[in-house]
């Protein structure tokens, strides 16, 4: 049931930062004008701007509570595996992971269904781990 939670959560954040980056991309595309993903400066520019974004939304409720809106809402919780909330360091960890998850095409949250202890790739390379805290 953790797993299913787990993935619900990573679906309601996901909808959220998708809103960010909308919301976020306004002030770019205006400035930059029409047909700015044409250069591919600019577009990487742009990209590495939504990346930034992505960090600073994950990283301040990492380091804040553990928990994003969606975790929140599934009532989950992130931890570090001595069962404190993350450092800097280790949220610096767990996004380049989450990087490199997404790089495969979701592979890292697939491991969430074949580890035993209920973490992601990038969880256990990260010694992080989410828990359920409804109970």
């Amino acid at each position: 049931m953790l797993n299913v939670k787990i993935i619900f959560a990573l679906l309601y954040d996901l909808l959220l930062l998708l809103a960010l980056w909308f919301a976020a991309a306004l002030p770019f595309v205006i400035w930059q004008g029409p047909g700015f993903e044409k250069n591919p400066f600019t577009l990487i520019v742009f990209q590495l701007y939504l990346l930034i974004i992505s960090y600073i939304y994950l990283s301040f409720f990492w380091l804040q509570t553990g928990q994003t809106p969606g975790l929140r809402t599934w009532k989950l919780r992130l931890i570090r595996l001595d069962g404190y909330l993350p450092t800097r360091h280790d949220a610096n960890k767990r996004f380049f992971f989450c990087l490199i998850s997404i790089a495969t095409l979701g592979l890292g949250w697939l491991w969430l269904f074949f580890n035993q202890q209920g973490q992601t790739l990038h969880d256990r390379l990260s010694n992080t781990k989410i828990i359920d805290i409804d109970h």
